[in-house]
């Protein structure tokens, strides 16, 4: 498998969880002021802090998928073969430091 089919599957998977745990929660915080009141009737300050739960997980949400979209944009953008092809005939040995820097800047420049 390769490495962006793994990280697609991977950021899936995790997508997938997020929402099975993170979904529940919000929509206990919807119901947690009515609980605390007697038969029904809520009093209090009770209410704004079932609101307040629900504004927290609904960040924790969003920022949650901000920061996944953020991995997956920047792994993307930041794929270039030319630069991995490179790197691995370094490793390989097939050039010298020298190639290397000379290549590597010439790819740079042509970016």
């Amino acid at each position: 498998m390769s490495s962006s089919n793994q990280l697609d599957t991977t950021t899936i998977v995790l997508l997938i969880l997020g929402a099975i745990i993170v979904l529940p929660m919000l929509t206990m915080g919807m119901g947690f002021g009515g609980m605390m009141g007697y038969g029904g009737t809520t009093s209090g300050w009770w209410p704004l802090v079932g609101m307040l739960v629900q504004l927290v997980f609904l960040l924790l949400l969003l920022g949650g998928g901000y920061l996944v979209f953020r991995r997956v944009t920047a792994s993307q953008s930041s794929r270039n073969p030319a630069m991995e092809e490179l790197r691995m005939a370094y490793a390989r040995g097939d050039l010298t430091e020298e190639e290397f820097e000379a290549r590597q800047n010439k790819l740079e420049r042509s970016e």
